[in-house]
């Protein structure tokens, strides 16, 4: 076992060294030419090699460089409220067929807006998406991050995520909502993560003008959000 290893880790260090010796003869490519006395660009920077070698069950193989690149799904960050205005910060982060929730708050109307209470953000993607939906993460808990949460989950109904306090102040709406044994809850210390399909995310004790606030790092295979 300790033979193979050995042969495996001998071939994946030659495999590393032809790479970067590929690199390097690549680089050093004269981004000009000369032609008739004149310089003519070369685009070679926008060019890049076809393949790449890699090791496989002790093999060396080729693959194509831009399988490698786009492996990776792309992560989507989606503010369905919260931009470029006071109030109603949710933000939904996407990853393949997953979705999780960060926050779920109101604005208050403006002047204009009479007869108006309270303004809630525009939940339809989440809606069209629901079975994509893994749950709502809540920062803390300030109206302009929690008070949007029982009018959006009477029609988008996943788990929530907060730490005691912030659900504290969570379930009290939803008990004036009647909404409070429908509305699955799970309260999180700092330094716990929870994990949501692809998504873990991890609750960090921060500062703010509320008790119990937290950051959130939220790990994905696309890489990692400190919201």
């Amino acid at each position: 076992m300790s033979e193979e290893k050995n042969i495996l880790e001998e071939t994946a260090s030659t495999v590393a060294e032809k790479v970067r010796k590929t690199r390097r003869n690549y680089h050093k490519k004269e981004n000009y030419k000369q032609e008739e006395g004149t310089k003519t660009k070369r685009n070679y920077k926008t060019r890049t090699p076809k393949i790449m070698q890699e090791v496989k069950d002790g093999e060396v193989v080729e693959t194509s460089i831009a399988k490698e690149v786009f492996k990776k799904s792309s992560l989507k960050i989606i503010p369905l409220g919260g931009l470029h205005e006071i109030g109603k910060n949710i933000t939904v982060f996407e990853y393949e067929d997953e979705m999780i929730v960060v926050d779920c708050g109101l604005s208050f109307p403006e002047e204009d807006m009479l007869g108006i209470d309270l303004v809630i953000p525009d939940v339809t993607y989440l809606k069209e998406n629901l079975d994509k939906v893994k749950g709502f993460v809540i920062t803390h808990g300030h109206e302009d991050h929690i008070g949007a949460i029982p009018y959006v989950l009477k029609d988008v109904n996943v788990p929530i995520y907060a730490t005691k306090l912030t659900m504290g102040l969570i379930e009290s709406k939803l008990k004036e909502h009647n909404m409070l044994k429908a509305v699955k809850r799970k309260v999180v210390k700092y330094g716990q993560s929870v994990t949501l399909g692809d998504f873990r995310v991890e609750f960090i004790r921060t500062n703010h003008s509320i008790a119990d606030a937290a950051a959130l790092a939220i790990y994905s295979p696309a890489g990692i959000i400190v919201d």
